[in-house]
């Protein structure tokens, strides 16, 4: 089983690699991006947020969650970004607007790693692993493998275009089956970040401070 599933991820590299290439470059510039906007920040701006910062740590250890009403909020929010690539997967006009998104959380994640690992430094950057890494280490490798799968069946539709007897449906059939287990991981992320995120992040303050 673990040999045929390396066997097919390793073929569909070989065939799909420039799609693979193109979303792992717009992330990596999101990324980046991201890092240059908090070294961008004016002054006083910084220092408004690290002065948010630094309240939110003294607060953090008497946190309540709302386990409930998170987990409804962010099984939504993954949902509506998992549905918005598939979606766009369908359409070619779609494929800039796709990797708009793929470039966006690149960027959020750039700019919070940077922000809270700057001031900080050792300890930005336990908290930075405490409140960023769990449920994204887990949510960022499904949503680039989306983001792979809907340039792949986006471009499949552009050959259709231009040559009709090229076949669709069997193509869709993966592509579909292979967004709902993006959804499926995305849902696990949402369960991490929401049970276990909020404990990491206690258990960071507490050494912050």
């Amino acid at each position: 089983m673990l040999k045929s599933l390396r066997g097919f991820w390793a073929n569909s590299i070989r065939q799909s690699w420039p799609a693979y290439l193109i979303v792992a470059v717009v992330f990596a510039l999101g990324i980046i991006t991201g890092t240059m906007g908090v070294k961008g920040l004016p002054f006083e701006q910084a220092q408004e947020l690290k002065t948010n910062l630094d309240q939110f740590l003294q607060q953090a250890e008497m946190m309540e969650v709302d386990h409930t009403g998170a987990l409804r909020d962010v099984m939504y929010n993954d949902l509506v970004l998992i549905l918005e690539v598939y979606l766009l997967g369908l359409t070619v006009i779609g494929i800039p607007v796709m990797l708009g998104i793929i470039f966006t959380r690149g960027f959020v994640l750039g700019y919070c790693i940077t922000f809270l690992t700057n001031p900080k430094s050792v300890q930005g950057m336990a908290l930075a692993c405490a409140a960023i890494l769990p449920q994204n280490i887990i949510l960022v490798p499904a949503l680039l493998l989306g983001g792979v799968a809907s340039l792949c069946f986006a471009l499949l539709l552009v050959k259709r275009f231009y040559n009709s007897k090229t076949i669709i449906w069997p193509s869709f059939v993966i592509y579909s089956g292979l967004m709902c287990l993006v959804l499926l991981v995305s849902a696990v992320a949402g369960l991490v970040e929401v049970y276990l995120t909020p404990l990491l992040v206690k258990l960071a303050a507490v050494y912050l401070l």
